[in-house]
């Protein structure tokens, strides 16, 4: 097959492992490295596929962090992997400053050389570990965190929350919900945030401004990331539901 292909390298694919990391289970059936480079968007990601995962279904999402409006922004990457957002929000987004959280040391590996691939490197401060503390550590920092992490995010919600600037900010919260749900896990969800804002003595507003549908996870299941900033009271309440998705605003 390789000769066939004129490829130096075959792996075989198998599920992704269900722990903390999501370990990636790539078999090399032949070769002798697991090493690639993947050109996206015009970045370099690098990363050895027997170790870490690569999710090409996440690329819409990718795209559309470089497309933010996130110059000069502090940005927390909660679950940064291989910096598939990292890189798109440092390079294209123009983003101050990216504190990338990670605790699997071959995706920090491939993300740190991936920042010196794209030239991004002084603007990025990786932190080996669980993100529950490092979110703790960084309380109070930033005006953006991401929480791309399946199947649920919601064990980081509330330090994310807590890891805004008393200002406010965004959190771009990932989940895997069921398609007839979505409409009322956006509005759950929101709640459960403006809960944890008061609890953390931040009397603010919170609105939804954008549902992003990213993929089918699995029959029935979507991979879905809302959009959620935060701001001091200034407006009364409302509800309006959207072609783009649902639009919540709670005071």
């Amino acid at each position: 097959i390789a000769r066939a292909l004129n490829v130096e390298r075959i792996g075989r694919q198998n599920p992704v492992s269900n722990d903390q990391m999501r370990t990636a289970q790539v078999e090399l059936l032949h070769g002798e490295s697991g090493w690639v480079e993947v050109k996206d968007n015009g970045l370099v990601y690098g990363f050895d596929a027997t170790k870490v995962m690569y999710s090409s279904g996440n690329v819409t999402e990718r795209h559309r962090m470089a497309k933010l409006q996130a110059e000069d922004d502090i940005v927390i990457d909660a679950y940064a992997g291989i910096g598939y957002y990292t890189m798109q929000l440092l390079v294209h987004a123009n983003a101050g400053h990216v504190h990338a959280c990670e605790i699997n040391p071959n995706s920090i590996h491939a993300l740190e050389w991936s920042a010196k691939e794209n030239n991004v490197q002084s603007r990025l401060t990786v932190h080996h570990g669980d993100n529950l503390n490092t979110l703790r550590e960084l309380r109070g920092t930033a005006d953006r965190v991401l929480l791309g992490y399946l199947p649920s995010s919601e064990p980081t919600w509330e330090p994310a929350i807590q890891s805004l600037k008393d200002t406010g900010g965004t959190i771009h919260i990932h989940m895997n919900v069921e398609e007839e749900r979505i409409e009322s896990w956006c509005e759950e969800t929101m709640q459960k945030c403006l809960q944890f804002a008061d609890k953390a003595g931040r009397h603010w507003e919170i609105v939804s401004h954008h549902l992003e549908k990213v993929k089918w996870y699995a029959p029935r299941i979507r991979h879905v990331v809302l959009d959620v900033s935060f701001s001091s009271i200034n407006s009364a309440s409302e509800i309006e539901v959207s072609s783009t998705g649902l639009f919540l605003t709670i005071t």
